[in-house]
């Protein structure tokens, strides 16, 4: 499990990377940061505080 405050960060880069995707850049930096957005979402649902409480629970 990582720690909330990681989870923040990962979810801050996220949004970063979701921003570049919609701009209006070059469309290349775009696939590779929306390809980079679609990995870290991975990794928040499978190692996230809130993955981690739902395992929990079960």
């Amino acid at each position: 499990m990582i720690t909330a405050q990681a989870e923040a960060e990962l979810r801050a880069i996220r949004e970063l990377a979701r921003g570049c995707e919609k701009s209006h850049g070059k469309k290349q930096t775009a696939l590779l940061f929306s390809a980079l957005a679609d990995r870290l979402d991975n990794f928040i649902e499978q190692h996230g505080e809130t993955a981690w409480r739902k395992r929990v629970a079960q």
